[in-house]
């Protein structure tokens, strides 16, 4: 890799997930159709997809599959992309603002597709609960909500007043906010896994501890495992690929983000814990250092807060999300926590995904920005498509469309140095903390 990052704890997910599958590394060279590097929900989907299709798939990853962003976030299945329609709209007109929109609603449909096509246990629920953390916020947050009704026909979408979101959430911290019914959430692992299982049983070769190092000749990538030879490269990495992509790693940047589980409210005889999300929705809010939290299937507080640069990882996760925690919900107050864990989100300046041809035939994909669970699903089945118009068969004319949006998004270069790129996040932060504030 091009730097080292700090060690992150196991998620919650992963310690309650029992004994997950293992994919032997490769047992030396080989020739396939596509190679893709990353185990997460990018990768594993395009291998299902490609897979699927009849091609010969290698996917290769450098620790365990899962074990990245995909399988330690919020679980939040999101509509739309991280910039709000509006924002689309001014930066690239209506027409692609809707188009993106309209790829926000295909990704979600493509994840509840891949849950229930493949019968994976992940405890897929429906709804999603935005607050607005200021009241001076409450005008321009009516003013999405109208224009996703009246000019991209989004019916799924209902203001809320503070009381109506002080309901929802069991929370009277916020100003108000809005009802999403068509979004979501889910065990972000238990998914990542059911797409492993999924794509290895449609035929793609999965392969865990085994690092990609370099490419060579092109499309040769040469892993600690030996060399694959292949037609297409996908390199799933979320922009984490080391000296093999250095484009994209260019174009993104690492923000550690905390998350922690409580043990079940119900056996905690909290006098309101039932009040809590009681329609089993997800939650966010409008901070720029923003909150999110959902309930787990056994009653548990999944809830994320505070956010700081890759290069450290409090010793405490628990007690470093706490405040956060207790500020929206006092009546948890010193509610037990059962682990606390963290992640890397990674994210573009503009905060729309990075996807590329970063050398002929190598395609790169990564930038979520905490909009992974419904987008990178979809972006891998784009660069499945890809791959499959490349080597000679036949693609979605659609989806090679929706592709070419994505590479059309300016998406400006950053700093390559550790120390800038470390700068960079801290003064962005902090910048974010005093505009929450004001």
């Amino acid at each position: 890799m091009a730097s080292s990052q700090p060690s992150h704890p196991p998620s919650w997910y992963h310690l309650t997930a029992g004994d997950a599958p293992r994919y032997a590394p490769p047992g030396g060279s080989a020739k396939t159709d596509v190679c893709i590097v990353g185990g997460g929900f990018t990768g594993l989907s395009a291998a299902l997809h490609l897979a699927q299709a009849g091609a010969d798939v290698v996917l290769v990853e450098a620790g365990r599959i899962g074990y990245g962003a995909s399988g330690r976030n919020g679980g939040q299945l999101h509509s739309g992309q991280r910039q709000d329609v509006l924002w689309l709209e001014k930066k690239v007109g209506f027409e692609a603002a809707r188009t993106f929109w309209d790829i926000g609603e295909l990704a979600k449909a493509h994840v509840r597709n891949l849950v229930e096509r493949h019968e994976i246990a992940c405890d897929l629920a429906g709804g999603l609960i935005e607050a607005v953390h200021k009241p001076s916020l409450m005008e321009e947050t009516a003013a999405l909500v109208d224009a996703l009704k009246d000019r991209f026909n989004y019916r799924d979408i209902a203001m809320l007043d503070k009381d109506e979101t002080a309901q929802a959430l069991g929370s009277e911290f916020y100003a108000g906010g809005f009802r999403d019914k068509g979004a979501g959430h889910l065990d972000p692992y238990r998914f990542v896994l059911g797409l492993a299982r999924a794509a290895q049983e449609a035929g793609a070769k999965l392969h865990e501890d085994t690092r990609a190092i370099l490419l060579r000749s092109g499309r040769t990538v040469v892993t600690t495992h030996g060399t694959i030879s292949a037609d297409h490269v996908i390199l799933a990495t979320d922009c984490r690929s080391g000296e093999i992509d250095k484009i994209s790693r260019r174009c993104a940047l690492g923000i550690n983000s905390f998350i922690v589980a409580t043990e079940p409210l119900g056996e905690l005889g909290a006098g309101s814990a039932a009040d809590i999300l009681p329609g089993n929705e997800c939650a966010d809010d409008t901070r720029y250092i923003v909150r999110y939290w959902r309930k787990s299937a056994d009653g548990r507080l999944i809830f994320g807060g505070g956010e700081n640069n890759s290069g450290t990882i409090p010793g405490d996760i628990a007690a470093y999300v706490r405040p956060h925690l207790e500020e929206i919900y006092p009546q948890l107050s010193g509610v037990p926590i059962a682990h606390g864990w963290s992640g890397l989100v990674t994210v573009t300046a503009p905060r729309m995904p990075f996807v590329r041809e970063v050398q002929p035939g190598v395609w790169a994909a990564g930038g979520y920005s905490g909009q992974g669970v419904a987008l990178a699903p979809y972006v891998g089945k784009l660069l499945a498509e890809q791959a499959l118009s490349a080597t000679g068969r036949n693609a979605d004319r659609e989806a090679l469309d929706h592709l070419a949006l994505y590479t059309r998004l300016a998406i400006p270069q950053l700093a390559d140095w550790d120390w800038m790129r470390r700068a960079m996040v801290t003064a962005a932060l902090w910048q974010g903390r005093i505009k929450d504030r004001v």
